[in-house]
């Protein structure tokens, strides 16, 4: 039995052999990928949410197991999230936080860590934002690191 249907909407659009052309957006075909760094260098031990770097505006594809999180040991039992801040969709509509969009529950309490993003599963997440769209990390539960650098690198594509 063969694949039912046998082209990507994407293969399709470009294909040339419509009435009427349709193009591919640029976001899945010939879109480039992009990275983001955020750092913070831990000053004090604590609990609460850091921002740590902003997704530009528009339709933006990441790619979450080319990103990447790294956190020094922190107090037994504290756990880090990974996860974005509440935004305006490109539509206009607000969309809310998910602070577990990317990590949930990561056991920096038990040690350091230097992991891919976890989640979602398949791989990717999409956004389409008018003014960006914020990555933050939660640490709960108990306290973070008082010193040591946190990273997040966020892998991402986006139209040309």
């Amino acid at each position: 039995m063969a694949i039912t249907p046998a082209k990507s909407s994407q293969y399709t659009m470009q294909d040339g052999t419509h009435a009427t052309i349709l193009r591919a957006p640029s976001s899945d075909v010939g879109s480039k990928l992009r990275a983001s760094y955020g750092k913070l260098t831990f000053t004090a031990a604590g609990t609460g949410t850091a921002k740590m770097l902003r997704l530009p505006p528009g339709k933006v594809r990441v790619h979450t197991d080319l990103c990447r999180v790294v956190c020094p040991v922190g107090t037994a039992t504290a756990d880090l999230h990974v996860g974005y801040a509440a935004y305006t969709g490109g539509d206009g509509v607000a969309v809310v936080a998910d602070d577990n969009a990317f990590a949930d529950n990561v056991d920096v309490g038990g040690g350091a860590i230097d992991a891919a993003f976890s989640l979602p599963a398949g791989g990717f997440l999409e956004f389409d934002s008018l003014d960006g769209v914020d990555i933050e990390v939660m640490i709960d539960t108990a306290n973070s690191p008082a010193a040591g650098d946190l990273v997040v690198s966020v892998v991402y594509q986006m139209g040309n």
